[in-house]
């Protein structure tokens, strides 16, 4: 008996296409749709150098379509793509900030934008090729860690909302690498030995600096200075840096020098690792997942993730209506405005929440014995 239709976000990556082929083993009446978002310069579609998005891409969820013999759509959608993810990354760096792409995409377009248009065709229920899980929680919906750590993407999922999350589907988030491979060959698919793209699909090159000169943006030049306000040297751009940035300074020291800050008027301040080391900070823009909303303010312990490939922290956390006050009671450096922040509780892989830490929020200790952070009870006596 089938169990309905299903749109499937085909991408032309092994991933997409085996969970087609899953779904439609399962009894599900499978539509794949290739969102186009990006209109590609010919040098960028090159697949040797890419695997994500490109003509070539398209092509290949095409082939897979055929090889399953489902319907398959391209679905254009350039102009959101456009304002929601690639005029924010620019405007992130413009405002010395770390974006976060992949996060806005997922949000917006191949989550957002996708279920409007199966809304709009009477289709409840989508599925990606995600190495996540989806579970309950207390009644509500949550995206949790997928079975292979090294593929996992829950990081890059928060900002799903509850109706999204009720009507997804992830079917590889049990599985690994090898074996999602292994089903496509067992398939016959024509993508099951196609490479991997680890670029920002916009990026081929992976040159946001490249990317950023070619959109005619004006860099702003600046003084390096030290946090005592010693000027140490002279950058061409400050959208050249990014929080927690070593390599590619191009000032001698004598130890090594991080970027600590990047202020508005291009000055970028650095300093020694010691003094990358966070005390708290403001995660904004937030999305809730397991937890639900509070009035006026809670006060908890969960851990928190700053970066896709960091490991989650302890931290004590002030959880307000709009934002929410980390106190990380673990070290963690390089918190980088403009970033996301992912909430997991204390014993669980589930997400709680998540949300885009505030510029000019972030707190690092300035005291030489980092041992600050073991020997001292951090943040509890400013909390509430």
């Amino acid at each position: 008996m089938s169990k309905g239709k299903i749109i499937v976000a085909m991408s032309g990556g092994v991933d997409s296409a085996v969970t087609a082929g899953l779904l439609m083993e399962e009894g599900y009446e499978v539509i794949g749709v290739n969102l186009r978002t990006w209109e590609y310069e010919a040098p960028a579609c090159d697949t040797t150098k890419k695997s994500c998005c490109s003509p070539e891409d398209i092509r290949d969820a095409r082939d897979v379509g055929l090889s399953l013999n489902i319907p398959f759509y391209v679905i254009k959608m350039e102009k959101l793509f456009q304002e929601k993810v690639i005029d924010r990354f620019v405007n992130d760096y413009k405002e010395g900030k770390t974006p976060n792409p992949c996060v806005e995409c997922n949000t917006f377009v191949k989550f957002g934008a996708l279920f409007d248009k199966a809304k709009a065709l009477g289709i409840d229920k989508i599925a990606t090729g995600h190495y996540a899980r989806i579970l309950e929680v207390d009644g509500r919906y949550s995206v949790a860690n997928a079975e292979d750590m090294n593929k996992n993407q829950a990081y890059y999922l928060y900002g799903l909302s509850q109706e999204n999350l009720k009507n997804t589907v992830f079917p590889l988030g049990g599985m690994t690498k090898p074996e999602v491979r292994e089903i496509a060959r067992r398939m016959g698919l024509p993508v099951a030995e196609k490479a991997e793209s680890q670029e920002i699909c916009f990026i081929p090159e992976n040159d946001y600096r490249k990317f950023l000169a070619k959109k005619n943006i004006d860099f702003t030049p600046g003084a390096f200075a030290l946090q005592n306000g010693q000027v140490i040297g002279h950058h061409t751009g400050k959208e050249n840096f990014t929080i927690g940035q070593r390599k590619g300074l191009g000032i001698a020291w004598k130890s090594p020098l991080y970027v600590i800050s990047i202020q508005d008027d291009g000055t970028v301040i650095l300093g020694e690792e010691r003094q990358t080391f966070v005390e708290s900070f403001v995660v904004e823009d937030l999305n809730l997942q397991a937890w639900a909303p509070v009035s006026g303010t809670e006060e908890t312990e969960c851990r928190v993730q700053v970066r896709y490939r960091s490991k989650p922290i302890a931290a004590k956390v002030v959880r307000e209506e709009n934002q929410i006050r980390v106190f990380p009671l673990e070290e963690v450096k390089g918190v980088a405005p403009g970033q996301s922040a992912v909430f997991y509780p204390s014993n669980g892989n589930y997400l709680l929440a998540g949300g885009i830490i505030r510029k000019g929020s972030v707190v690092t200790y300035e005291k030489s014995d980092v041992s600050v952070l073991e020997n001292s009870n951090v943040g509890v006596s400013v909390l509430p």
